[in-house]
């Protein structure tokens, strides 16, 4: 289990959950993302990544049905879905160790709006992500200029116990010393809610009418006159 990502340049802004003064206005004082899903649109690239897999160990590709779920969990946990037999499991797990992530990066979409609401939202309000990508989040972020932007970033390989736990939520209220009340989190899973639920922070849904939410959006602009 690693550290959670800080970026050095906004460290000492946010640090022991201080912001400018010209956010003391605003209810929300951290706003936290997933990634895939929110910030890119990602299952082409989810999609690939597995199918990838399943294929070097001689299995048949991704199925739709089976989309969802290797969409909203971590790897380890979505290839126990994938292959029920532990053979074929320890097989692909063990040729995860060797991928190049970077390689499906190309198959990521940055959702529309995301950089101008960033620029924007990072002088008023801590910014970070709780995501259960994890080894390949940090190169994700650096591939599309994206890491300047996050004051935490929070991934599956930081805790001991992914989303929909709430460790990783935890690990943000402690790091900017906030109540939930006072972050603001945009999902798009069922995984996404359920964190929101178990923590109390007031939850977001992404392009994903279905969740139980306090607000759905489906561009990021929408999210403008909610901080």
């Amino acid at each position: 289990m690693s550290q959670p990502y800080r970026h050095g340049s906004q460290r000492d802004r946010c640090a022991g959950g201080r912001t400018p003064e010209n956010a003391a206005k605003h209810a929300f004082r951290v706003l936290a993302f997933d990634c895939d899903g929110v910030l890119f649109d990602s299952r082409e690239a989810n999609t690939r990544f597995y199918t990838h897999i399943l294929q070097v160990i001689g299995r048949p590709p991704v199925r739709p049905d089976q989309q969802g779920f290797i969409h909203m969990h971590p790897v380890r946990e979505s290839l126990r879905f994938l292959l029920p037999d532990e053979g074929d499991f320890l097989r692909a797990w063990e040729y995860t160790q060797t991928i190049d992530f970077k390689a499906f990066n190309s198959y990521l979409r940055p959702e529309p709006g995301l950089i101008d609401f960033l620029e924007s939202a990072r002088a008023t309000h801590c910014i970070a992500m709780a995501t259960n990508r994890t080894v390949s989040t940090r190169d994700v972020l650096d591939h599309f200029n994206l890491a300047q932007y996050f004051d935490l970033v929070v991934s599956a390989s930081d805790v001991r116990f992914p989303k929909p736990h709430p460790e990783s939520m935890e690990r943000i209220l402690d790091a900017f010393q906030v109540r939930a009340e006072q972050v603001l989190y945009v999902g798009d899973s069922q995984v996404d809610e359920a964190l929101a639920a178990s923590t109390g922070v007031f939850f977001v849904a992404y392009k994903n009418p279905s969740l139980k939410a306090s607000c759905h959006i489906s561009h990021f602009s929408e999210l403008y006159p909610i901080i």
